[in-house]
């Protein structure tokens, strides 16, 4: 019995303990919340933002940095209002070329270099094939009749060298008795190097037109260039059109290739009679519709010589800095291709400039029809204010200056939110409330 209540005891001992254990860690949880909370608490205490009508909004220095707010100062700017005109790249007939075969016959690709494609480059002076010259039956039958004709003339001077030989050996052979005089010795030396001289000639003639005529026998790759012409490309350029390929029979005058040098882009822009008013409009600054490219500056060249029967706009020709004589720029330029259409803001003649300031692009914000911009006042303090576009240059907006009394706008010089304005916009109208 005594045993039994020993054991009762200790069990519920050790349930006592080991719910006293429980308590105490749940206890040591619970602080250590509290704890946590209360520095939440404090973090949130310091993060709390100061709403103020009128689209003020105060962060304090420290929420500023944490946030990743960005200021940067206004500049000063000119502006001038602009219309925009459209065009399109044209083919630069100045840069397109054809490569033409000088003579009639069978192409042949350069052992050297593959045979030109579509899209490869190729650069002045480069070999871009050969042309073995056909020769016609007519000309081959000339060729046999003066191989004929120094075939016959060796053999007469093979004669008359031989019998020149045979007088001077008969004459040295009586000179020795004094019968003859050493003169006649000596005339008849000088007619037989004649003779050999006449027989060198008739030999080498011989040789030339049987080299000739196996030349033009050959079938295939000729060995020497005498009926044989390279294929030269006359400048840097790209391969655009290719209108035979090796083996191939041509005329002569026949196109081989086209190459074009894209560094110069041709461009035609529809400008509205307005604006050739006073005179013939200065270089401007093309870029793709489309996007994707950088802007170029365009040099004028002159007026096109149609106006389009439909829109009635003027078409002038301009030129890109890329294609003026003396531009180091690569060839090859992807984007700039006959057929992308551009724009062009122009200025009409006549409008005076007015004052503006610069701000980087990610400054002004767009909400509710409007836009926007926060200025910075004290470190930590900003206020919402409404600007003007008037437009846009580079990575730059250009905005309306400001004029009292009118409270839009912004003055040179001061601070505005380039990066992280969009948090400031939505904590001033969190809720879709708005202060204004």
């Amino acid at each position: 019995m005594f045993r039994r209540s020993l054991l009762a005891l200790l069990k519920w001992t050790m349930a006592l303990g080991l719910l006293a254990g429980l308590l105490a860690i749940a206890w040591v949880v619970h602080e250590e919340m509290l704890a946590e909370r209360e520095l939440e608490g404090d973090e949130e205490t310091v993060a709390t933002i100061r709403r103020v009508h009128d689209g003020e909004i105060e962060l304090g220095t420290e929420t500023a940095e944490r946030y990743g707010l960005a200021e940067a100062p206004t500049r000063a700017a000119t502006w001038i209002d602009r219309v925009a005109v459209h065009g399109e790249v044209v083919a630069d007939p100045r840069a397109t070329v054809e490569v033409r075969s000088t003579s009639a016959g069978m192409l042949r690709a350069d052992p050297s270099t593959p045979w030109p494609s579509p899209g490869s480059r190729v650069r002045a002076g480069q070999v871009l094939g050969w042309i073995d010259d056909r020769v016609a039956p007519q000309d081959r039958l000339t060729l046999q009749d003066n191989l004929n004709q120094a075939r016959l003339r060796k053999g007469g001077a093979e004669k008359i060298v031989e019998l020149n030989r045979e007088r001077v050996r008969r004459i040295e052979s009586v000179s020795k008795s004094q019968i003859v005089p050493g003169q006649q010795l000596d005339d008849a030396r000088v007619l037989l190097a004649e003779a050999e001289t006449q027989l060198a000639i008739a030999g080498a003639a011989v040789d030339l037109w049987t080299r000739a005529l196996d030349e033009v026998d050959r079938p295939g790759h000729r060995e020497t260039t005498t009926f044989s012409q390279p294929i030269v490309a006359p400048g840097d350029g790209e391969v655009t059109e290719v209108y035979a390929r090796p083996g191939m029979s041509i005329e002569a005058g026949g196109p081989v290739v086209q190459v074009v040098d894209f560094r110069h882009a041709l461009i035609r822009l529809d400008l509205p009679p307005d604006l050739l008013a006073a005179g013939a409009p200065g270089p401007v600054r093309v870029g793709p519709v489309a996007g994707g490219a950088a802007t170029v500056e365009a040099i004028p060249v002159g007026p096109a010589p149609r106006v389009d029967p439909a829109s009635q706009l003027v078409g002038y020709w301009f030129e890109t800095s890329a294609s003026r004589p003396g531009s180091e720029a690569e060839p090859g330029e992807t984007a700039w291709r006959p057929g992308l259409r551009v724009r062009a803001m122009m200025a009409l003649p006549g409008v005076p400039r007015q004052s503006a300031v610069a701000v980087p692009t990610g400054s002004v914000l767009f909400f509710q029809g409007r836009a926007l911009v926060y200025v910075r006042g004290e470190p930590g303090e900003y206020r919402r204010r409404e600007v003007r576009i008037l437009g846009r240059d580079g990575d730059s907006y250009i905005l309306q200056a400001r004029r009292k009394p009118d409270p839009t706008g912004l003055d040179p010089g001061e601070v505005v939110v380039h990066r992280g304005a969009p948090i400031l916009l939505s904590e001033e109208f969190r809720g879709g409330s708005d202060d204004d």
